[in-house]
């Protein structure tokens, strides 16, 4: 931390003399050849101000004050320096006029977790109506595991966020790694979640510089399960013992064909079923996670799974997703499929098996799914290898003469 050589001259205007006989009492600061300068907001009879020593003359109690007000102001001054420095600013004439001005925003000691606090409290107020429950969960997550790590790192309960660099980031994701056993695209997920804060207090002017600069978040590329015919024909003809892997089994099945995640399959209700002209069921939901519509027409088995359950207190028997998810590790088991089976392999599964390798255009599986964009749809289309065999069979059987 180098501190500046910098000057304050106090100086009066005879040009811009009142009425009264009063002219405004000026400040310059100099610093390496430039300077700043301003009014103090105090004012002196030409007569009693003294150019040489840069104050008022006599020992009258206004010119008392006067002095005094202009001695703290060169206090002032310097404690922003110093402070300026703290946070890392490069010293100019400018900057410490706008600091004695209030007009530098991480002089109001804007910190992290209130910026991340405040980011909290408006994603609350619109959970359903452009975010999930599930992203602001991801939020509130990331949120105690940042509190958790400024205490650990720096035994501390808030970080001023100009104290935020990239050694800061670093360290967080070594925190996630090794404190919480996270893999890379778990750290990737929290670390997107503090990025957005930062980006928040940039927009804002509460931070002036970006730490995630040269920090690179990059996923690591996990190819997700989905099932085969021959695996999707297995688990729906499996009979099972206990009911409730049978109920699971069902609204895992009822995915399949529909593409609805598990929080879009939950929420469903009579409203969201539409007939039109040709006799078709649809299912027309705005997706909880995104809002978006997606437009399904209503296939013969999830028909008959809707059928199964009519006349229940709803209108499929959904339980919480983490049960759900034991149980349907336990089908697979029971159905000789060696594959991690969770909830949103059925969405895969809808992508893959049931649309796109029965000629589904990327397009109408898009529309479907509830994407904005097929670009997010082919994230969900691993085209199995029969598909791809097909389709180069085509191209063998070509005559390129």
């Amino acid at each position: 931390m180098e501190r500046h050589a910098y000057s304050i001259n106090f100086w009066a205007t005879p040009s811009k003399a009142a009425k009264d006989g009063t002219i405004p009492i000026n400040a310059t600061i100099r610093l390496n050849g430039l300077r700043a300068t301003f009014t103090t907001g105090r004012k002196v009879l030409l007569a009693d101000w003294d150019n040489v020593k840069q104050r008022v003359k006599g020992t009258s109690e206004q010119a008392k004050l006067i002095n005094v007000y202009l001695f703290k102001f060169k206090t002032k001054i310097a404690k922003l320096e110093l402070e300026l420095l703290q946070r890392g600013y490069i010293i100019t004439a400018d900057l410490l006029r706008d600091a004695y001005f209030n007009n530098v925003e991480s002089i109001q000691t804007k910190t992290l977790i209130q910026v991340f606090e405040d980011h909290l409290q408006g994603l609350e107020k619109i959970i359903g109506n452009g975010i999930s429950k599930s992203t602001y969960y991801c939020y509130t997550h990331s949120f105690r595991l940042v509190k958790e790590y400024i205490k650990k790192q720096y035994n501390r309960e808030d970080m001023f966020l100009l104290e935020l660099n990239y050694s800061f980031i670093d360290n967080f994701n070594t925190f996630l790694k090794t404190d919480h056993n996270q893999k890379i695209n778990t750290t990737v997920k929290h670390l997107k979640c503090l990025k957005r804060v930062t980006n928040i207090a940039i927009a804002n002017k509460f931070l002036l510089f970006d730490p995630f600069l040269n920090y690179k978040l990059e996923r690591e590329t996990v190819e997700k399960a989905f099932l085969t015919e021959d695996e999707l024909r297995r688990i729906i003809n499996k009979d099972f013992a206990m009911p409730r892997l049978g109920r699971v089994r069902d609204i895992f099945i009822f995915s399949c064909f529909t593409g609805l995640s598990y929080g879009d399959v939950k929420t469903l209700d009579e409203s969201h079923f539409v007939h039109d002209e040709e006799g078709r069921i649809w299912i027309k939901k705005n997706r909880i996670k995104t809002g978006v519509l997606s437009r399904i027409p209503l296939l013969p088995i999830p028909k008959l799974i809707l059928e199964k359950y009519k006349g229940g207190l709803k209108l499929l028997p959904v339980i919480d997703i983490s049960s759900t998810d034991a149980y349907l590790k336990e089908i697979a088991d029971l159905c000789g499929i060696n594959k991690r089976v969770s909830f949103h392999t059925a969405r895969f599964t809808f992508a893959t098996t049931v649309t796109l390798t029965n000629r589904i255009s990327l397009e109408v599986v898009s529309k479907m799914m509830g994407h904005t964009n097929t670009r997010m749809t082919s994230h969900y289309a691993k085209i199995i290898d029969n598909y791809i065999g097909e389709e180069m069979d085509k191209l063998d059987s070509k005559n390129w003469e």
